[in-house]
């Protein structure tokens, strides 16, 4: 084995000569032809059995002398060399070994193409091989990122990790600053975007990309507010910035970022619809502003071709907000929507019940406020039927309100009694039954 790896580092004194050589092997007579598919055929049959030092013997002529009659011979070059420097006696012999490997990945370029695939694969085994070498990993880093530049959607899972991963050490050692690896992050995760109903593959690569951005630290809600500042004015209207700066932010954790709602608010404005509106409103939920998120959600409710099911949620939700905004009669209409939408749905009862308690005010004198505890008890009651979940919630209500009833002497003096049909008016509008508090 000795002998053979020795005469592989003589090899490399001379090999690279040959790289100047033309991409088309001219054969001068009929036996350099036979000469070279003998010789291919010969390190095949080593090959294949794994006796890669036999094999190498007639493999380097043919690589010497047919560079471009079979790319395959690059592939098993790679393999054989990949061999001989995991076993190289020592570290003078091993870093010849690596450079012919660097080389084989050239020739296969230069004679056969395919420079993104090819590129990764050489920035790779660079990083295998030399990753120690910082310098060697700022040249092997460049490679994979041309070969994703390259391959874009194609792009191997080994190629986009090593690229990440790299990248991220590059940038600890201070040979790319923080924006470069945000930059990279954010051409990966759209590459993997478009992967999603490709391949199954993206979800585990995409893991584990956002696994090494966020041990480093370096997909801070911070660092991405202060990589996007300068772009945001110029890319406003783009759809493909704005969507890019939500997934970002998104899986960042940094909802809360004023770059992410306003990217969100924009994207909205040049890509409408009822779930960008409705997605809108959830995230004015969460900064607490009712106004802005009952705005959207009223879009929301008037799109094309939504579901009765998700009407029914949405309406709800807008009672919800209009209710916090102090619009009563609106969250009792949007309730009653919701329950249009859905008869059994049980939350939306229960903001009714509620909503119809805080618009009691707008019913007059006190006693006539008061009889708006009944029609909210006929919608708790209702929650607790449709809804078992919500029945122990229910009952707790009516009981705190049961005892803002009329009671019976105020009930007497009205000509009214317990079991009476009553319509309360106001926004409220709705039949109920008469009955007395303690």
């Amino acid at each position: 084995m000795k002998k053979y790896i020795l005469a592989a580092w003589i090899f490399l004194l001379v090999l690279p000569v040959f790289s100047q050589r033309s991409k088309v092997v001219v054969y001068s007579t009929s036996d350099d032809s036979i000469a070279c598919g003998a010789n291919l055929s010969a390190y095949r049959t080593f090959f294949r059995l794994e006796l890669y030092s036999d094999a190498y013997q007639t493999w380097i002529v043919a690589f010497e002398n047919c560079p471009s009659s079979s790319e395959k011979m690059y592939v098993d070059g790679v393999t054989m060399y990949r061999s001989f420097i995991e076993s190289a006696p020592d570290e003078l012999n091993r870093e010849g070994l690596i450079d012919t490997l660097m080389l084989i990945y050239d020739r296969r370029m230069e004679y056969f193409g395919g420079e993104g695939n090819i590129l990764g694969r050489k920035g790779i085994d660079l990083l295998t091989f030399r990753g120690d070498d910082i310098l060697e990993a700022q040249k092997a880093y460049a490679m994979l990122q041309k070969s994703i530049e390259l391959e874009g959607v194609k792009s191997r899972q080994a190629v986009i990790l090593n690229f990440i991963a790299s990248g991220v050490r590059l940038n600890k050692d201070g040979l790319i600053d923080e924006n470069q690896i945000i930059e990279d992050y954010i051409m990966v995760v759209g590459i993997l975007d478009q992967l999603e109903e490709k391949s199954s593959r993206w979800e585990r690569t995409m893991a584990t990309v956002d696994e090494i951005m966020h041990k480093e630290g370096i997909l801070s809600c911070e660092s991405l507010d202060r990589y996007y500042e300068p772009h945001f004015k110029e890319y406003t209207d783009s759809k493909t910035f704005l969507e890019a700066v939500i997934t970002a932010y998104d899986k960042a954790g940094c909802e809360g970022s004023d770059y992410y709602l306003a990217a969100s608010e924009n994207l909205y404005k040049v890509h409408p619809g009822p779930e960008s509106a409705r997605n809108l409103a959830m995230l004015f939920i969460t900064r607490n502003n009712f106004q802005k998120a009952a705005e959207y959600l009223k879009e929301a409710v008037q799109g094309e071709g939504i579901d009765k099911e998700t009407k029914a949620q949405w309406y709800y939700e807008l009672a919800v907000v209009s209710n916090a905004n102090a619009k009563y009669c609106e969250a009792i209409d949007y309730a009653g929507e919701a329950i249009a939408n859905k008869s059994d749905f049980g939350k939306a009862y229960i903001i009714l019940g509620d909503a119809i308690i805080a618009s009691r005010t707008m019913l007059g004198e006190d006693i006539k406020q008061r009889m708006a505890f009944w029609v909210a008890a006929d919608q708790y009651s209702k929650a607790a039927a449709v809804d078992p979940a919500l029945q122990e919630a229910a009952r707790q209500k009516i009981s705190d309100i049961t005892a803002q009833f009329p009671d019976r002497e105020e009930l007497f003096f009205l000509d009214m009694k317990d079991g009476d049909s009553y319509l309360v008016e106001g926004c409220i509008n709705k039949n109920t039954t008469v009955r007395s508090g303690s």
